[in-house]
């Protein structure tokens, strides 16, 4: 009954964690919100994406107490609480990148990169759990390397690809971040229910998790924006032509925004390869400026955390609220089976990755075969290190 359960909560981790990558995208994504401006920026997104989670732990947490659970169960512990607020911590940081990651690329492209800490979870057992590491690791970890160089193939051997395949120096950084988030926190889940205390269950520690979520994403919003507004990060004495004239020109021309166009090129003028801000601006022009760079999200940081929670376009947000609801499941699930070790169940978790190439293609987008059989390399990789589990029967951890 143990494996039918385990089992069953794998199947359901897979599809919340394949439907919150599609649903992200998809509020990325001009054609799916109106076919107009998203105008909803990652933090903002990530900001409802935590209330829509809250609130459906809360429900939980309050039939739970319907049904005649005692409020001492949901303490979890000093312990427990502080594993808890690291996890918050690392993922309101996550949360940011998948946002931030779909706006300019598919989930097929992506996703596999981000997962890449599963490799080494077998050396993080063993070092916090006293795990065996197998031959199987070993395989597996060559797997994984294979699976994520062979989309690369065309452009190794110099055959025409897409751009948008090729993952940009910005990418690269938001993934290795995402799968430092991801591994600390897959860890860090098993401290959390090892320490928590008798009779707490998932429901009290995601509630506990997406409230500390909240705290740490309500802050940023609020003091990133009134930082960069100090630094002056949106008033630059001069910018690359390079970055002007592709990067913020094609934005603004994307968005439909002539004003701001205008308002740059009336204020900028090219000197060599930078453009070079005039002098003598009164206030109000700086203003508009500032304005102007702020909807081309001309720093890449601070342009996380702008706008408003209140947003122009609601469609984005309808995306991310039902984000959230798979967002509570698959938390729900990871906690329910954390009481394993993670290195022996949560490669299983990622099965969707060979299926997002397939489901991608249904959406028209221009899926490679290379990056098929990438995906599915990469999974295969992800899994076989408990392919032998009948030799290793997985047990429970020693609660502590």
């Amino acid at each position: 009954m143990e494996w039918i359960i385990l089992i069953l909560w794998l199947m359901i981790i897979n599809g919340g964690l394949g439907g919150q990558y599609i649903l992200n995208w998809m509020g990325n994504q001009k054609e799916f919100v109106g076919d107009k401006e998203v105008g909803v920026t990652p933090g903002i997104m990530t900001w409802w994406r935590e209330v829509s989670k809250l609130a459906w732990a809360l429900i939980a947490v309050i039939i739970e107490i319907i049904k005649g659970k005692e409020l001492k169960y949901l303490w979890p512990g000093i312990l427990s609480m502080i594993t808890i607020i690291i996890c918050a911590f690392t993922g309101v940081i996550e949360n940011i990148g998948f946002f931030y990651l779909p706006r300019y690329y598919s989930p097929h492209i992506f996703a596999p990169y981000v997962n890449v800490y599963l490799a080494f979870l077998p050396f993080f057992g063993k070092f916090l759990f006293n795990a065996e590491i197998r031959k199987e690791h070993w395989i597996g970890v060559f797997l994984v390397v294979a699976g994520l160089t062979i989309p690369h193939v065309p452009v190794m051997l110099g055959v025409s690809h897409d751009p948008k395949a090729v993952l940009d120096i910005n990418a690269i950084i938001w993934i290795i971040i995402i799968n430092c988030c991801l591994c600390s926190q897959q860890v860090l889940n098993n401290k959390t229910v090892q320490t928590a205390l008798k009779g707490v269950g998932p429901n009290a520690l995601v509630v506990w998790r997406e409230i500390w979520k909240m705290v740490f994403i309500s802050l940023a919003i609020v003091i990133f924006p009134i930082v960069g507004n100090m630094l002056n990060v949106n008033l630059p004495e001069k910018v690359a032509a390079k970055d002007f004239e592709t990067r913020i020109v094609k934005k603004l021309q994307d968005a439909d925004n002539p004003k701001h166009l205008e308002v740059l090129q009336s204020y900028y003028t090219k000197t060599g390869d930078n453009y070079v801000i005039a002098k003598n601006l009164s206030d109000k022009q700086k203003e508009s400026i500032k304005e102007s760079f702020k909807k081309a999200e001309f720093h890449r940081f601070f342009a996380l955390f702008d706008g408003s929670i209140i947003p122009n376009n609601w469609w984005p947000i309808l995306f991310v609220v039902a984000a959230g609801l798979t967002g509570y499941i698959y938390s729900f699930g990871f906690f329910k089976l954390s009481k394993f070790a993670a290195h022996y169940w949560v490669p299983y978790t990622n099965v969707y990755l060979a299926l997002l190439p397939l489901i991608m293609f249904l959406f028209g987008k221009n899926v490679t075969s290379y990056q098929i059989i990438g995906a599915v390399v990469t999974t295969l990789g992800l899994m076989v290190g408990v392919l032998d589990v009948s030799k290793n029967k997985v047990e429970e951890i020693e609660k502590k």
